[in-house]
């Protein structure tokens, strides 16, 4: 597991100032939140938060995702946000490491805002733009959990409920063609029933327990979904156990 090398995003940051200068687009790589500064507040917990000036913000955004992605690490899950003249994307690699690339257009103040426009690949079918958003918010509730911070943790825990049953909510509608339904009844209506028992994510032993609790569930209903779906959460099962194997923070001081 990555974290468990220390100081991973000093070690990655030469390496991808080095793939920025290589893309005439971008004007310059620079480094904000943790990782910044004279003193970076790094831990094994932490991500590593970059800003990129560029013309065509989203498309050198992507570009340099799927360039980090083939020299590091596959894409595990991500997570989009923004305009097209200031954009944001989060990236968890399947080694674990995390990057939030933001990219600015330089003139973004003389541009009026648009729409974000998909770039390259085509749009994901609906379960697997849920895999992605699951595994997304999973991590992050992971690492909040393995700082204690119970509160947001719990909140991202309890939303992977949610995912599962729009997953049983994706198969109903391909079983009736249909996403109109005026009564429940289907055999899908037992997987609200099903999650009651999910351990209670309230403190962080529950919020890890809970998070392979979820992730199993859906894996069931992907199986359902499709024969061999393909979906490996194991990079999400590594970092449980780092999380359920650390020290608390109250250790730590």
């Amino acid at each position: 597991m990555v974290q468990d090398l220390g100081n991973w995003q000093l070690q990655m940051l030469p390496d991808l100032v080095e793939m920025a200068s290589g893309d005439s687009r971008i004007r310059d790589l620079g480094t904000h939140g943790s990782a910044s500064g004279d003193l970076p507040r790094i831990d094994r917990w932490s991500d590593l938060d970059l800003v990129i000036t560029a013309r065509e913000p989203v498309t050198v955004a992507e570009d340099f995702a799927h360039r980090i992605g083939a020299r590091f690490s596959p894409v595990f899950a991500a997570s989009r946000s923004g305009s097209s003249v200031r954009y944001t994307l989060r990236l968890v690699l399947s080694d674990l490491r995390r990057l939030d690339i933001t990219a600015v257009d330089p003139a973004d103040r003389e541009i009026p805002p648009g729409p974000i426009h998909a770039v390259g690949d085509d749009p994901p079918c609906a379960m697997a733009e849920l895999v992605n958003d699951f595994r997304f918010d999973a991590v992050l509730a992971a690492v909040k959990a393995a700082r204690e911070d119970v509160l947001i943790g719990a909140h991202l825990t309890l939303q992977l409920a949610r995912y599962v049953l729009v997953a049983a909510m994706l198969l109903r509608d391909r079983d009736t063609g249909t996403s109109y339904h005026r009564f429940g009844g289907s055999r899908w209506d037992a997987w609200a029933a099903r999650l009651a028992s999910a351990p209670v994510p309230y403190d962080r032993t529950g919020i890890t327990a809970a998070i392979r609790y979820y992730t199993n569930a859906l894996d069931t209903l992907l199986s359902e979904w499709e024969p061999e779906p393909g979906h490996d959460h194991r990079p999400l099962f590594t970092l449980l156990d780092a999380v359920d194997t650390s020290p608390g923070n109250h250790q730590m001081r």
